[in-house]
C-alpha cells in the first residue's frame, strides 16, 4: 500500500508544477476539466497495470520483478534528466485563462503518461492493485488544483522550484525500484 501511495505521489508531481504554472498565469481549472483529467489518469493507469500483468505472465517471477523494477529505475533517471531539459508546456491553447474540455484532454494525456509507464512497471512486478490508479488520478487532481490555488493566490510570496520537485519525483521512483529489487 505504501508503495502505491509513494508511486502515485511521485508521478503526480508534474501535475503540481503545471498547476503552479497556470496559477501564476491566473488560469483556472474548472470542474468538468478536473473530471476529464481524473478519468484519463484512472483509465490509462488501469489499462497499463493490466497490460503489465499480462506481460509478467510471459516471464518467470524473478525476471518479471527485475524487468519491472528496472523500468521504475529507468523512469526515475529519465524524470531527473527531463527536469534539466524541459520547459513547461502551455495547454491553455485559446489563452482564455481557463482550461476548457479539449485543453483538459491534452493536459490529462500529458500528466498521465508517466503514471501509465509506472503502472506498466507495477503490473510487471506484481503491484497490480486497483488502488494505484485511483490514487494516481486523485493525486493528479489534488496536485494540479493545489498548485493552481497556491500560485493563483500567493504567487509572489512563494517560490517553488519545478526542477527540485522533478528530481524528488525521480529519486522516489529509483528508490522504489531498488527496494523492490533488493527486498523481493
Amino acid at each position: 500500500m505504501l508503495h502505491c501511495v509513494l508511486l502515485a505521489i511521485s508521478v503526480s508531481i508534474d501535475a503540481l508544477s503545471l498547476g503552479v504554472t497556470y496559477g501564476i498565469k491566473q488560469s483556472r481549472i474548472r470542474g468538468i476539466s478536473n473530471l476529464i483529467i481524473f478519468t484519463i489518469a484512472l483509465l490509462s493507469t488501469s489499462i497499463s497495470i493490466l497490460l503489465g500483468s499480462n506481460i509478467a505472465k510471459l516471464f518467470s517471477q524473478d525476471v518479471a520483478l527485475a524487468l519491472g523494477s528496472s523500468l521504475l529505475i529507468i523512469l526515475g533517471l529519465y524524470t531527473i534528466y527531463k527536469s534539466f531539459k524541459e520547459t513547461s508546456t502551455d495547454y491553455d491553447l485559446d489563452n482564455s485563462n481557463s482550461i476548457e474540455k479539449k485543453e483538459a484532454l491534452l493536459l490529462a494525456l500529458a500528466v498521465s503518461a508517466d503514471a501509465s509507464c509506472v503502472g506498466l512497471s507495477c503490473g510487471i512486478i506484481g503491484l497490480d492493485s486497483f488502488i494505484y490508479p485511483i490514487l494516481a488520478a486523485f493525486f493528479h487532481i489534488c496536485f494540479i488544483n493545489c498548485g493552481n490555488f497556491i500560485a493563483y493566490n500567493v504567487a509572489k510570496k512563494i517560490k517553488i522550484s519545478n526542477k527540485l520537485l522533478s528530481i524528488i519525483s525521480g529519486l522516489i521512483l529509483i528508490s522504489i525500484g531498488i527496494i523492490r529489487l533488493l527486498i523481493e
